[in-house]
């Protein structure tokens, strides 16, 4: 079979002609939500891809660090001080609560830890 370089840069590692990326170059599994089918149908299209891109552009910052500073809230919850790069956009209206997908003031850029904070809460809120 024809191989060709992983097209990762500066990667020598050969893949199949219909690949583009070695294993260990491949990008992750777009999001895959647990809440429902309308959520992972939202996530998975370009409207939401590139709102999402827009957003974290003009909001870099983790709005829920920010809030913790500014309040001068100490607890472990908050990590005040701690005032990291968002790494997602997140809905503060969920989807499954009825949330507008595309509105963006319906929408917050969070770090990995406040994310996981509020998925976590929003789970245990729909049990």
């Amino acid at each position: 079979m024809i191989k060709k370089y992983c097209a990762f840069g500066g990667c020598k590692r050969l893949v199949n002609l219909n690949e583009r990326y070695c294993d260990k170059h491949k990008p992750k599994d777009s999001h895959v939500s647990n809440t429902s089918d309308y959520a992972n149908e939202i996530h998975s299209s370009n409207r939401w891809r590139r709102t999402s891109r827009l957003y974290r552009e003009a909001n870099p910052i983790c709005e829920a660090c920010l809030r913790a500073s500014k309040e001068g809230d100490q607890s472990r919850e908050k990590r005040a001080g701690m005032i990291n790069l968002a790494t997602s956009v997140d809905h503060i209206v969920p989807l499954f609560a009825g949330g507008s997908p595309y509105d963006w003031d319906n929408l917050q850029s969070l770090c990995d830890y406040h994310h996981a904070l509020k998925s976590q809460a929003e789970r245990e809120q729909k049990k």
